[in-house]
């Protein structure tokens, strides 16, 4: 059978065609250093580099967010390490206030000392991240300050936003957290009912300044899992009473019957007054079968009044004469009754027998190592999210380099392979060109005598 010119020539022309997409193909590989250019470059493969590249994307995304993320926790711990450091520098100046060798003219600028730090601890609660202040919760306020202080100088703050803390989610489901609360960090709205920072600085200065005089339980006087309420009877609170409420429970004096009175004197009446206190007593129930209520009533003319606080479980007289006064309390035998040892009802109450300015100043080194503790701990919680945050930062960079590597194997171009492919194809093309040059240059009669 004899083939047609024609159907040599077209065979020849495909064949040369097919020798140039491919040369041009192994050239855009080499120029590019790609050997996925396009999807019909290799189909078995195209759908896997695809799936690779929208992870290393989304990878890509995860890792800028934690990176965001712990620069927003290190602007937190940022603010409380400031904070620590107001608050450890108000309790110097609580220690040298209690001294006795310094007079009022030196507590008043410790006072003042005290007021610049409690507007820089507001400033501290005002910190922000993008625009977002970091210790304001799920409900950041946007165009006020989330902490503003109240009078002049400030008597009280206030606080927008609310104490739940704000979370992130990571892509294996758990949740990790953003920063702390104005609670966690600012002990505000303590479910313990402790004073804030802010009221504490307020407390410290105000007893700096204006020479308060203060007694108040040293520690809360319930057990961890009771609670005295204002209608518990003295009863209750003794030694022997099931269950015990007190941590350190009440034993009357010998009399007969036994019962509890306490002296209570300062400089307007120095020989005091008796308040005596029956078992059927309240702690602070309906007047006037109540010990706050008693002791009022006692001390009205010596301006000396006492509270019991539900919330911190604390009792609290407070000398409200100006300027404020020293006063004493004492447990003394109930008169009348044959009784000759005291009732332990002050130690009982963690009450000092000398409430005095300096004494004042003292106790509140409790609730300032309270609120310290409170802030230390939060940076701890604020250490922990940031080491998560790296760790899922570290992990997405990680997948990043191994989706770029994987894609890198999909995609690159096998340079050595290529470049010796593509000058295997430039012969054969060169040859296929010279060949039907030569064919073109043919005549029937070549055919035929051949």
């Amino acid at each position: 059978m004899r083939i047609a010119t024609s159907t040599l020539y077209n065979e020849q022309s495909a064949s040369i065609d097919n020798l140039y997409v491919q040369y041009q193909n192994q050239g855009q590989q080499l120029s590019t250093g790609k050997s996925l250019n396009v999807p019909s470059d290799d189909p078995t493969v195209i759908a896997q580099d695809l799936s690779v590249r929208a992870d290393n994307t989304v990878q890509t995304q995860l890792g800028k967010n934690y990176t965001d993320l712990t620069n927003q926790l290190t602007t937190v711990d940022g603010a409380l390490s400031n904070l620590t450091s107001a608050l450890q520098s108000a309790r110097n100046l609580a220690v040298e206030g209690a001294s006795d060798t310094i007079d009022a003219a030196q507590r008043a600028d410790l006072g003042t000392q005290v007021d610049q730090i409690l507007q820089e601890v507001i400033g501290f609660a005002n910190t922000q991240y993008n625009g977002t202040y970091v210790f304001g919760g799920t409900n950041v306020p946007s165009s006020t300050p989330l902490v503003q202080g109240q009078g002049s100088p400030i008597t009280s703050v206030t606080s927008q936003g609310n104490l739940v803390a704000q979370t992130q989610e990571a892509p294996n489901g758990t949740s990790i957290g953003t920063g702390v609360t104005l609670q966690q960090a600012f002990n505000v709205n303590a479910p313990n009912g402790s004073p804030s920072v802010f009221q504490v600085l307020i407390n410290l200065r105000d007893a700096l300044n204006k020479g308060s005089v203060v007694d108040q339980s040293q520690a809360a006087l319930n057990l961890p899992g009771t609670a005295i309420a204002n209608n518990t009877t003295i009863a209750q609170l003794q030694t022997g009473a099931f269950p015990q409420i007190m941590a350190t429970p009440l034993t009357p004096d010998n009399g007969v019957p036994p019962g509890y009175t306490i002296n209570i004197a300062n400089g307007t009446n120095v020989n005091g007054v008796n308040v005596n206190i029956l078992p059927a007593d309240t702690i602070n129930g309906a007047p006037p079968n109540s010990v706050i209520a008693k002791i009022n009533a006692a001390t009205a003319g010596m301006g000396i009044t006492a509270s019991f606080n539900t919330q911190t479980q604390k009792i609290v007289l407070t000398s409200t004469s100006n300027p404020p006064a020293p006063f004493t309390i004492t447990d003394v035998p109930t008169a009348g009754t044959g009784a000759t040892t005291a009732s332990n009802f002050t130690t009982a109450f963690g009450l000092s027998t000398q409430a005095s300015n300096t004494n004042y100043l003292s106790t509140q080194l409790g609730d300032m190592d309270q609120v310290l503790s409170t802030t230390l701990s939060a940076r701890a919680v604020v250490g922990s999210e940031i080491q998560s945050s790296q760790t899922l930062e570290t992990a997405a960079s990680s997948q990043v380099n191994n989706d770029t590597n994987v894609q890198s194997g999909l995609e690159d171009t096998d340079i050595a392979k290529v470049t010796t492919e593509f000058s295997q194809t430039q012969t054969v093309l060169q040859a296929a060109y010279k060949t039907t040059a030569q064919l073109e240059q043919q005549d029937l009669f070549n055919y035929i005598n051949g």
